[in-house]
């Protein structure tokens, strides 16, 4: 669909305007509209258009993260929401990403955390990481990131030794609460509605992830960093929950041309008020939080202009991801 609206957009700028005819397309994927990854698309493409000449943004409805990696690699698409553990094993074609070529998915800008919740229920069977060996475990439906992010902390715990349920966020907090599965994992912004509804409607818990973990999380998949879900987030969890994360935010092809992603990263930066009013997400991007959670090199439009603007720890994170 995305080439044939281009191809109309290119007849019809040729026709009526031939200057117009040469703006570079740049397609950013989203998820289904409706979406907070389609909202910020939306919001960005916006930005790009009203400030940086000669390119026309689009925000391109997907099928949500693990399809906008598989548009990149295929060339159909220039940008994309992201994970940035998934976009770190695109890059270096490693993980579900094996036999793929390496190089091609770069980090651009990180928006926003998601944090790993571990969800259950007071006076049930679990209480820390290591119980959920052998149990009943919600891990988040097919094709989405969260259950990949299920997959590898069941992997660390339990090996094989579990029951997945792979279900929807919504759908697992409904078997929580009727006793049909023991835990609910998810890794997604907070505070997470179902999850609310559920502290409404049970008495609930947040399973803490012991430093010693998240430790040997960490050297295995660098992507993830350590987050803290902030007491009172949830009714029933007044008190702060250590747990971990990954940015999600924009990762960009290296096939884009660095004086674009440069005037493009610019752009961005300078409007963040103006984003903020798009989702309050924005409001919290700064240059202090832009790289969080990124494994895989800065595409180079975007490093010139980080340095530009003083990004802490720029040369260290250079240095680390080798880009």
């Amino acid at each position: 669909m995305k080439y044939t609206l281009r191809n109309t957009l290119l007849a019809a700028a040729t026709v009526l305007a031939p200057v117009a005819a040469h703006a570079e397309f740049l397609s950013i994927g989203s998820c289904p509209v409706g979406c907070t990854a389609y909202t910020w698309s939306a919001g960005i493409a916006d930005v790009i258009n009203k400030n940086v000449e000669g390119i026309e943004a689009t925000a391109e409805e997907t099928k949500g993260y693990v399809a906008n990696i598989k548009l990149l690699q295929d060339g159909e698409i220039e940008a994309s929401m992201a994970t940035s553990l998934s976009s770190y094993e695109a890059w270096a074609a490693t993980g579900p990403y094996e036999g793929t070529e390496p190089g091609k998915i770069m980090s651009w800008m990180s928006i926003a955390p998601v944090g790993m919740h571990i969800i259950a229920l007071e006076g049930g069977p679990i209480n820390s990481v290591e119980d959920l060996k052998g149990k009943r475990v919600g891990m988040g439906q097919p094709g989405g990131v969260s259950m990949l992010d299920a997959n590898v902390l069941m992997g660390m715990v339990a090996g094989e030794d579990f029951e997945a349920f792979r279900v929807r966020l919504g759908d697992m907090v409904d078997m929580l609460s009727d006793g049909n599965i023991d835990a609910a994992l998810w890794n997604g912004s907070f505070p997470l509605p179902p999850v609310i509804k559920l502290s409404a409607q049970r008495d609930m818990k947040l399973i803490p992830i012991s430093d010693a973990f998240f430790a040997e999380l960490n050297a295995k998949y660098p992507p993830y960093f350590r987050l803290t879900i902030p007491g009172g987030t949830y009714e029933d969890v007044p008190s702060e929950t250590p747990s971990y994360g990954l940015a999600n935010g924009l990762v960009i092809s290296a096939d884009v041309s660095e004086d674009r992603v440069y005037e493009m990263t610019k752009a961005i930066f300078e409007n963040l008020d103006m984003l903020a009013g798009v989702h309050p997400a924005f409001s919290r991007v700064s240059k202090e939080t832009v790289l969080n959670g990124f494994g895989a090199p800065l595409h180079p439009g975007a490093l010139k202009y980080y340095r530009e603007i003083g990004v802490p720890g720029i040369e260290e994170f250079v240095t680390r991801t080798g880009g």
